[in-house]
């Protein structure tokens, strides 16, 4: 039986750290051999929740959710969007286990108070006059968002090693200017809890905090404040994936590491490479495939050889961020040379994630195809609105964004004859949509 291992994030429309952070984890469990399919999937990127399953071949899959808390994303939008029904799940014959989510293991807990204590001994911090904010995002549409957060601030407070410890919120109440009311000690080090040094951690947080962008410390209403690494930054994340991932009985096989190019998705492996094959060359989206390279169609300068899927997608992605994998004008500048077609596939998926399966779904006439409405009709949060979006509107969004990306939106006009086809808005489309229509 084939396994696949998932690890889902948040992912940014802004900073290229927040599915970052989860694809050097995924980079890594694929050097490692333990499943045979390893992939990620976002709510802000791709592939999405909605769409990675259609990538992988496994009959057994694990996904576990990269949030610290059991929350909004982690009850709601994963199992809606993936179609879940609690820890365990039998769908289209796979089974389909889910983990607890991040702050259920001791880990994070550790590394708030190694933060804090890290911090105390560095700048010579007295306990007794020195706060700690342990900084959560939550939301107000769900509850037990912050239970997380109020979690680590308890432990904290039952160590004893500072003053004060308080809870405040990047989207709920206490918010985090409130910091400065709700404590008192001349010295206050603020914890993110947050995984990936991303937008809310690099900016929203800092700012919020008064402090200047990209300072570490600074003085804020006569308080000294310290500001520290988020919580999930760090390389021991990933025992607590495979410890999380071991606990619901995913069968992981025995590490060895191996080639860093293995166990890519593998839908549409045997279609691509069969084409190259055939053909010789095949463009596929920007991208010149050729059974030896993969480099930029009609790139002209001159090329240097990449060999890692991390540099690679590093060099792809943050010259300059492109938040949608699949936006016309990737850079250029560089070529992979291909070992096998295996490597080939994985190259194409590692620019352009889950779209090699949709290609392949519509050549063999299989692709399931999801309008707006159905999109839009499964949301429980403020895309739920664009459901009665009329197509004059969605015509308009269509134009503006669908022209900048590779793929054709057969979603809004199944007559188009797309080589590659995105069969449902992605949030992208919808979070353009939303700030056009509201």
């Amino acid at each position: 039986m084939k396994t696949a291992l998932i690890l889902a994030g948040h992912g940014s429309h802004i900073s290229p750290h927040t599915a970052g952070l989860v694809w050097r984890h995924v980079d890594r469990l694929r050097a490692m051999g333990v499943a045979d399919e390893v992939t990620a999937a976002f709510w802000k990127e791709m592939p999405s929740f909605a769409r990675v399953l259609t990538t992988i071949t496994a009959e057994d899959v694990t996904v576990v959710p990269l949030f610290t808390a059991q929350g909004y994303f982690t009850q709601t939008v994963i199992p809606s969007e993936m179609r879940l029904r609690g820890a365990m799940t039998a769908q289209d014959g796979r089974v389909i286990r889910t983990t607890p989510s991040l702050h259920q293991h001791p880990y994070l807990a550790t590394v708030i108070r190694a933060r804090v204590e890290a911090t105390l001994d560095v700048f010579g911090l007295p306990p007794d006059q020195t706060a700690v904010a342990v900084i959560g995002h939550s939301t107000r549409r769900n509850p037990d968002s912050r239970k997380a957060t109020e979690a680590q601030v308890q432990r904290l407070r039952d160590a004893g090693i500072v003053a004060q410890v308080e809870a405040v919120y990047l989207d709920d109440s206490p918010e985090i200017p409130e910091i400065y009311t709700l404590t008192t000690a001349p010295n206050l080090i603020a914890v993110p809890y947050f995984l990936a040094a991303g937008s809310h951690t690099t900016i929203d947080v800092p700012n919020e905090l008064a402090l200047v962008t990209g300072a570490k410390q600074g003085t804020v209403q006569g308080r000294r404040v310290f500001y520290t690494d988020p919580v999930g930054v760090d390389d021991d994340l990933l025992t607590v994936i495979l410890a999380l991932a071991q606990e619901v009985g995913a069968p992981l096989a025995t590490e060895s590491l191996g080639d860093a190019w293995r166990c890519f998705p593998q839908v549409g492996h045997e279609a691509l490479s069969m084409g190259v094959t055939t053909a010789g060359l095949m463009r596929f989206g920007e991208l010149h495939l050729t059974p030896t390279e993969v480099r930029v169609w009609r790139d002209e300068s001159q090329l240097a050889p990449i060999h890692l899927p991390s540099v690679l997608r590093a060099h792809i992605r943050e010259n300059p961020f492109r938040s949608l994998a699949t936006a016309k004008g990737i850079v250029g500048g560089w070529y992979v040379p291909i070992n096998d077609l295996a490597q080939l596939h994985a190259v194409v998926e590692t620019v352009y994630p889950g779209a090699v399966a949709d290609w392949a779904a519509a050549r063999a006439g299989a692709l399931t195809v999801q309008p707006l409405a159905a999109t839009a009709g499964r949301q429980t949060g403020m895309y739920r609105v664009l459901e009665a979006l009329s197509r004059a509107d969605q015509a308009r969004v269509v134009g503006r964004v669908c022209t900048g990306c590779v793929r054709q939106p057969v979603w809004f006009d199944t007559t188009l004859d797309a080589v590659l086809p995105c069969p449902e808005p992605c949030n992208h489309w919808l979070s353009a949509a939303l700030e056009e229509n509201i």
